[in-house]
Parts: structure tokens; C-alpha cells; sequence
């Protein structure tokens, strides 16, 4: 019981903080406005990290632009119904008084961790080869 009542305060208390920050972003546009936070791969090097377009993306989607977004970062798009997912899962977990491991679904391979830090580099270094289709990926 009181493992429920301390999943069910972090629950209240960072509800608030996630519809703040949703609000936030919906009606200040990254693209715009200086105070968010710059990229710091992308500052150094000059070159767009797996992440970067990522702020611009969620402004869109909260706009309803789902195309906006997908040009901006479609891998940040993508995998958020999975972080989502994965929150709620442990979230369920805890309020069981259970800890909640990575989802190792029978028909996902035992790399599939590997296979996602793959993808998510194998997307920053193709984001950047200024080739068609690759550019595709960029954020514009």
C-alpha cells in the first residue's frame, strides 16, 4: 500500500510538470523564439545529432502538424508511441509493487536493445551524408 501511494504522489507530482512543459512548447515555437536549449553536438561540430529537431518535431505535433513533424526528426516521431509504452508499463509495474524490466516480447530477438542503439546512430550519421535521400533526413 504504500509503495501505491508514493507511485500515485510521483504520478501527481509530475503530471503537473508534464502538462506545464507540454503548454510550454505548444505556445512557444522553438523554431523562433530563443531559451530552449541549444544542441550542443550540433553547436560544436556543425553537424545535426539523432536528437536534433526533436523540440521542433513535439511543437508541430501539438499543433497537429504530423508531416511538420515527421520532416523534422522522424525518428524522435516514431519512437515515442514506444517511449510511451514504456513509461505506462513501468508505471503499471510500480503501482503492482512489481519492478518493471525492458518488455522482451517471444518474437523480438534477444539484441533488440542493440538493434535500437544501431538505428539511433545509423540515423544521426545518414542524416548527415548531403546525398538524396539522405537529406531527407535532415532537419529543414
Amino acid at each position: 500500500m504504500v509503495r501505491r501511494r508514493r507511485v500515485l504522489l510521483l504520478i501527481l507530482l509530475a503530471a503537473p510538470l508534464f502538462v506545464g512543459v507540454l503548454v510550454l512548447l505548444y505556445s512557444r515555437d522553438p523554431a523562433g523564439e530563443s531559451g530552449y536549449p541549444v544542441c550542443v553536438f550540433h553547436h560544436l561540430t556543425g553537424l545535426d545529432c539523432p536528437g536534433c529537431g526533436t523540440l521542433r518535431a513535439l511543437h508541430q505535433l501539438l499543433h497537429g502538424n504530423v508531416l511538420a513533424a515527421l520532416r523534422l526528426n522522424a525518428l524522435s516521431v516514431c519512437l515515442l508511441p514506444v517511449l510511451a509504452l514504456v513509461v505506462a508499463r513501468n508505471w503499471l509495474a510500480a503501482w503492482r509493487g512489481r519492478v518493471a524490466r525492458w518488455p522482451r516480447p517471444r518474437w523480438v530477438p534477444a539484441g533488440w536493445r542493440w538493434g535500437i542503439v544501431v538505428l539511433v546512430i545509423g540515423f544521426g550519421i545518414l542524416r548527415n551524408v548531403p546525398l538524396w535521400p539522405f537529406k531527407l533526413l535532415a532537419p529543414h
